[in-house]
């Protein structure tokens, strides 16, 4: 039985280790630590605002996090720092992977899981 949600991507999410992400709280320590996930999120509002000459005001606190977010590769879920929701990415931050898909492919895909606090070790 095929599902609507896989669209190739085993070609560049089989077996990898995944780590799982809690919003709000993974923000709250990102903001606070200033780790790679805000440094992220930092250099693309830069680029933005240098690109379009707006949003100066973005890069004051806590807003800069309004800049981020992503979708989960299998059903489009949306992460957004300051929603509550779980959400499992790979090392490079690249992709995502909401609560519900990771449980449904994490067999099928080989995935191993680690914490957060793994990722900036």
């Amino acid at each position: 039985m095929s599902d609507w949600r896989l669209n190739g991507q085993e070609e560049y999410l089989s077996n990898k280790t995944l780590y799982k992400i809690i919003f709000p709280a993974f923000w709250e320590v990102a903001y606070k630590d200033k780790n790679a996930f805000f440094q992220k999120i930092e250099q693309y509002a830069k680029r933005h605002i240098e690109a379009t000459n707006r949003g100066h005001e973005f890069l004051v606190g806590e807003k800069i996090q309004h800049f981020w977010h992503e979708h989960c590769e299998f059903c489009w879920e949306k992460a957004l720092t300051d929603k509550a929701c779980t959400f499992y990415c790979t090392e490079d931050m690249c992709h995502w992977i909401c609560e519900e898909c990771f449980i449904d492919f994490r067999e099928k895909f080989g995935w191993q899981a680690k914490s957060a606090e793994d990722l900036f070790r």
